[in-house]
């Protein structure tokens, strides 16, 4: 779907070739399966990666959607299932660990020696950790797209410790600002008890130093600018 990662990516294309790997939005059937991954590469070096539908709906809608974003923008009640009794749903997170499992295994299917491998935002804050323990050694970068909360606000989530494991097995993690990069390395320290700096966070005991890096995300102009100079554009704002 057309948003802010892929918008934010698509000036990416043009400097480096990469394959895109995503959930395709919809369960397909198994015997279809290979036809559709097949185009998908052939056409737009897409990979497609399947989940079921009872898995994509407690995943993305559930635990992406209702926990971890609302969390991520300080709306703490979305984080609880309304109308019964406030705890943690931890179907949903079972779903989401799923997802990543389903991910990783779609990487790892296709990841040669050189490639480098870059995740993207709250959805997939496990793959890296997943990823090391299948023994893939090829660099990993992780990007949040959204903010990261104050490790306060973080300190909520049940799942806080495995969430940042998770993407501390990355090589580099990015934030849009500075205050995104001292909150989360706050909660390395407050959550997790790791010896944290400006640089990154020291995991002393898997021998790993994870970069912490600030990139702001802008748009594309000639992007926009070649809209604009559309025959279709101009009529429409005529």
């Amino acid at each position: 779907a057309s948003g802010g990662l892929v918008t934010a990516l698509n000036g990416v294309r043009k400097s480096m070739e990469f394959y895109w790997l995503g959930w395709v939005g919809e369960e397909i059937p198994v015997g279809e399966r290979a036809a559709l991954r097949q185009e998908l590469m052939e056409e737009h070096a897409c990979i497609p990666v399947f989940l079921p539908n009872e898995v994509a709906q407690l995943y993305y809608s559930g635990f992406c959607n209702n926990v971890l974003w609302p969390l991520f923008h300080y709306e703490l009640l979305p984080s609880f299932r309304p109308g019964v009794e406030k705890k943690f749903d931890r179907s949903l997170w079972k779903a989401y660990k799923k997802a990543n499992d389903l991910f990783a295994d779609a990487i790892g299917s296709l990841c040669e020696p050189d490639d480098l491998i870059w995740v993207h935002d709250f959805h997939l804050m496990l793959v890296p950790q997943i990823l090391r323990e299948r023994n893939i050694e090829n660099p990993i970068g992780w990007f949040l797209h959204v903010p990261f909360p104050s490790s306060d606000i973080y300190r909520i989530l049940p799942v806080r410790s495995e969430i940042l494991m998770g993407v501390l097995s990355a090589d580099l993690i990015g934030f849009h600002t500075y205050d995104y990069a001292r909150h989360f390395l706050s909660s390395c320290s407050r959550v997790l008890g790791l010896e944290t700096s400006i640089k990154g966070v020291n995991m002393r005991t898997k021998r790993h130093f994870c970069t912490i890096g600030v990139f702001p995300i802008g748009i594309e102009p000639e992007h926009f600018d070649s809209i604009l100079k559309r025959e279709s554009t101009q009529q429409r704002i005529l």
